[in-house]
């Protein structure tokens, strides 16, 4: 695949992993902004929570140091995105990527106190876990296969 297809690739997932990042909270807000919940399972619902600190809750009113950190590591990424040749690893970083900036949209635009303090939309509640949303899936699930393909080819080469 050439180098414009593969960047007209990275592009697009970004753009579809906003989007959908978008418009689930959208519809988080929409559905539960009365307080209302929504079981799916047993220990896992849909619940509205704001998070203005790191991963999971942690770090609350942190948010302006979390979004200057989001801010380097998409830089970061966009670099690999543009250096990496290999197909598989460009759809990971791209996802990392777009979800990175789905919580970076939420830290500029949901804030009336200033820029990058505002909070991220949560509303995946596992109840014995965490609060959390599409993005943080995206970027979560993308760090793993990210390292799993680090590890693979790291064994293939030491072998």
């Amino acid at each position: 695949m050439n180098r414009a297809r593969l960047l007209r690739l990275a592009g697009s997932i970004v753009v579809v992993t906003v989007i959908l990042d978008q418009l689930t909270k959208w519809w988080a807000e929409s559905a539960l902004s009365d307080g209302d919940t929504f079981g799916l399972i047993p220990t896992l619902e849909f619940d509205l929570a704001y998070n203005s600190g790191f991963s999971f809750g942690t770090g609350s009113g942190r948010g302006q140091i979390v979004g200057v950190l989001v801010i380097g590591l998409c830089i970061f990424l966009c670099t690999l995105i543009w250096k990496t040749t290999d197909r598989v690893r460009l759809v990971i970083l791209a996802t990392i990527l777009g979800g990175a900036l789905g919580n970076l949209i939420d830290r500029l635009f949901r804030s009336s106190e200033g820029l990058l303090s505002g909070e991220v939309v949560d509303f995946i509640d596992v109840s014995w876990y965490a609060v959390f949303n599409v993005a943080d899936m995206f970027v979560v699930c993308g760090c793993i296969a990210y390292v799993i393909i680090e590890v693979r080819e790291h064994r293939a080469t030491t072998a």
